[in-house]
């Protein structure tokens, strides 16, 4: 369900093969791929070996040593992408270091070759870094987001308003607004100008009458991402 989640929020794919059928699957490598090999390079050129030509040669590079020299090594290895995961008690100043591998990536010939960054990143530091790095793997900031508390009520019995105190009977529609807004109205009552109706039935008396499409969802979330960051 996370991925799911993930997905229909705007995430590009997940890594875990278990993931719902129809969500894209992305991954690279843990620094254990890279430890069971003498040296980096040997586990690099191994996964280039081996991987499908479908998946993106997208290698570790701070396993054992510099970022920037690891990157490097990297690309002269296939790579079409370099991530960086190193450790909070390592990182520093990351932006400054994510900016040296940009540069010595650019002098060496690898101006193609993209940064991919991961490590307990957050929303912030998504915000932070996306002039800087290409894509972004998300874990914990997704997997443990603070939930949306939310409960089913009885709000009509057999065509009465009926609910419990501190609910309001009857059943309802949800509208979007021209400008954004949200407004909730009787079912029975006009919908306001130029509003969008947002709630249809998917259960009626008991029988499926409707199944969410995840896809339609994802668009339509990613539709009103893009709505908001034009109205800034």
């Amino acid at each position: 369900m996370i991925e799911r989640a993930a997905w229909i929020g705007g995430v590009d794919a997940a890594s875990n093969t278990c993931a719902p059928e129809g969500i894209p699957l992305a991954g690279t490598m843990p620094h254990a791929f890279v430890m069971c090999y003498p040296q980096p390079e040997d586990a690099w050129r191994a996964f280039a070996r081996e991987a499908g030509p479908e998946v993106p040669r997208i290698m570790l590079c701070d396993t054992l040593s510099d970022e920037k020299v690891e990157a490097v090594r990297a690309a002269e290895c296939g790579a079409t992408a370099v991530r960086l995961d190193t450790p909070r008690s390592r990182r520093g100043d990351m932006r400054a270091i994510i900016e040296e591998v940009r540069w010595e990536l650019d002098v060496h010939g690898y101006s193609d070759v993209k940064i991919f960054l991961s490590g307990g990143l957050s929303r912030e530091d998504v915000v932070a870094y996306r002039d800087v790095a290409d894509a972004f793997g998300i874990g914990g900031a997704i997997a443990n987001a603070p939930v949306i508390d939310f409960s089913l009520d009885i709000v009509e019995i057999e065509g009465r308003p009926y609910a419990k105190r501190g609910k309001r009977s009857g059943v309802k529609q949800v509208y979007a607004t021209a400008g954004g807004g949200r407004v909730t109205l009787p079912l029975t009552a006009p919908a306001p100008e130029g509003a969008t109706a947002l709630l249809s039935p998917h259960v009626r008396q008991g029988a499926i009458v409707a199944r969410p499409n995840m896809d339609d969802a994802r668009e339509r979330v990613l539709s009103r991402l893009s709505s908001l960051a034009r109205e800034g």
